[in-house]
Order: C-alpha cells, then sequence, then structure tokens
C-alpha cells in the first residue's frame, strides 16, 4: 500500500479491464513500390498498482517545479500508475512519445496529462493540508520516463516504472476502458488497450515510495501543471 492512498485501486481504475485489441487493420510492411518499411510497434501495457482520482486540488503528492519568473509551484498529481510495458515484437522498439487515454461516460477517448516528474521534485503534502512539513519522496528515478530514456525494450522484454497524471474534472466515472498509444523513433504508431493485473501477476518488484527530507512548502503557488505547460 502506498502512504498518502485510501485504496489501491479507485473505482475509475478498477474498470478499465479491456481484453478487445485496438490495433485496427492488419499493417501492410510494404510500400506501394514494394519497398520494405517498418512494422508498427507490438506490444502489451498492463497497470500493476496506483489509482487516478478526478481533477482536484485535494491530493496528498505534488509536483514542486518553478516557472521562469523563479517562483514555486506546487502541481497535483491526481493520478499515478505503476506501468509495465512488454515488446511482443521481433524488433527493439524506442519510444519516443506515449499517452493515456480513458474512454468516459460520452463514449469519448480522453487524452490525460503526462506530468514530466523530471522538471521538478515530487513531494507528500505530509500530514497537513497547508504543506507545512510536505515530505520528499524520491522517486523520480523509477519513472517510466526514467526507465525509456534512449532504451531500445529488446523483444519479449520489459521495463516498469512510475506514470503520473493529472486528469479531468469528470466524466471518468463508470469509465471501462483505458488505452496506451506509443509512437517510436521512426515514427511508427499503435496503440494497444490498458490491463489491469490482480494482485497476484504484479511484479515483485518494490514500488515504496523513497522518503526524504521535510520541508515547509506552504508558500509555494497551486496550480495545474496543464496551465504551467500549456
Amino acid at each position: 500500500m502506498l502512504p498518502g492512498s485510501t485504496s489501491f485501486f479507485s473505482v475509475v481504475l478498477i474498470a478499465f479491464v479491456s481484453q478487445t485489441a485496438l490495433a485496427g487493420e492488419p499493417f501492410d510492411t510494404s510500400t506501394s513500390t514494394g519497398e520494405a518499411v517498418s512494422p508498427e510497434p507490438d506490444f502489451e501495457v498492463a497497470v500493476e498498482a496506483g489509482w487516478l482520482h478526478p481533477k482536484s486540488m485535494d491530493e496528498n503528492f505534488w509536483l514542486i517545479h518553478g516557472d521562469k519568473k523563479g517562483s514555486i509551484i506546487a502541481s497535483p498529481i491526481n493520478g499515478l500508475l505503476y506501468i509495465r510495458f512488454t515488446n511482443l515484437g521481433d524488433t527493439p522498439i524506442m519510444i519516443d512519445s506515449y499517452s493515456i487515454e480513458v474512454l468516459n461516460v460520452k463514449q469519448e477517448w480522453v487524452r490525460l496529462v503526462t506530468i514530466n516528474a523530471h522538471s521538478g521534485e515530487v513531494y507528500n503534502r505530509g500530514p497537513t493540508d497547508d504543506m507545512k512539513q510536505a515530505c520528499r519522496s524520491n522517486i523520480e528515478q523509477d519513472t517510466f520516463d526514467y526507465a525509456i530514456a534512449n532504451k531500445n525494450i529488446e523483444p519479449r522484454h520489459t521495463v516498469r516504472g512510475w506514470i503520473f497524471l493529472e486528469t479531468p474534472e469528470a466524466g471518468l466515472e463508470g469509465g471501462k476502458e483505458a488505452r496506451f498509444k506509443v509512437t517510436d523513433i521512426l515514427g511508427n504508431k499503435a496503440v494497444r488497450p490498458i490491463k489491469v493485473l490482480t494482485e497476484e501477476s504484479q511484479s515483485i518488484q518494490p514500488r515504496l515510495l523513497h522518503v526524504g527530507e521535510t520541508k515547509d512548502l506552504s508558500q509555494a503557488r497551486k496550480q495545474f501543471y496543464s496551465e504551467t505547460n500549456p
């Protein structure tokens, strides 16, 4: 169990199980001139731990970062997911970009805002809401972004890491599907459903947050990450 979370999975996250592949039509590996092209990435994505909350300033975990004027900004982390990515193809994958989308109650795919943890430091707000005793969580080295940076993921190999998210204010209640979109460094794109693993099939790798120093962050300006990085 992670500190500061009231449940291992939110209702929304538990409902994300989907067995339907979203890859679409078979990918043609040749051009009209017969010239071979790279196949689309083939992979599987699963969530091993974490939660998603509706967009709110009432959060336990925050990204502390600065703006161009040197002001300290505290951005709430509404979603914290421990992702497992496995290359199912026969060639290595180097991820250039990725995104997570959730199917809302209107049956529309909504893209969640991915928070770059390496643009600041992650803190737990501590025992009080005013963040006077905020606790450092040295989690940046365990992020998914760190795991995939300039890395060729070999066939049948797996990488894991935390992804930090900002969610919409509403509309995720009752959502039943989520998907993971990837673009590799060659420009190939693919999308796959996100699975939620049961406790028995999760990684035994420790996922506890590393507790660090305590700091008074009560003077930090609270602002959503999407507003500081439009």
